[in-house]
């Protein structure tokens, strides 16, 4: 009987190697993969930004009676959302006055147009126009 259990222990001995090198392939093959999959990882994650407006708006919906029973540490700051809107609008206004006078400094205005002549007033179709009188001829002179 000795006998059958040292072969029991071989063939365990031998899956325990066959595990272990099993195990270590994997974990050779996880560090090779990591940078990888943590920048996928990062990638996928929302900013704090978005997270944190998505607390604010999930607080928001809760009941009354649940809202109050959140621990203070986990409930949002009160932020108005005026200093949002009002922080919204300064960014946008400054980047359009940033692209504004970008574009301006590579594209000149261009010369305004000459004003146009004033139209000739036209004499009424009946009138006749006057004729022109003669000129008075100067006298010739004699040296």
């Amino acid at each position: 009987m000795p006998f059958k259990k040292k072969n029991f222990r071989t063939k365990l001995e031998a899956r325990l190697d066959d595990l272990a090198s099993q195990t270590e392939e994997l974990r050779q093959q996880v560090v090779d993969r990591a940078p990888g999959v943590r920048d996928q990882l990062v990638d996928m994650l929302p900013d704090k930004d978005q997270l944190r407006d998505l607390r604010d708006d999930l607080f928001e919906r809760l009941p009354d009676g649940v809202a109050d029973k959140v621990p203070e540490k986990v409930r949002p700051k009160k932020r108005s959302k005026l200093k949002r809107v009002a922080i919204l609008g300064v960014l946008t206004g400054a980047g359009a006055a940033a692209f504004a006078a970008v574009k301006g400094r590579t594209h000149t205005a261009p010369p305004p147009e000459p004003f146009p002549a004033p139209p000739k007033p036209t004499p009424p179709a009946d009138v006749t126009p006057p004729k022109p009188a003669k000129k008075a001829s100067a006298p010739p002179t004699t040296d």
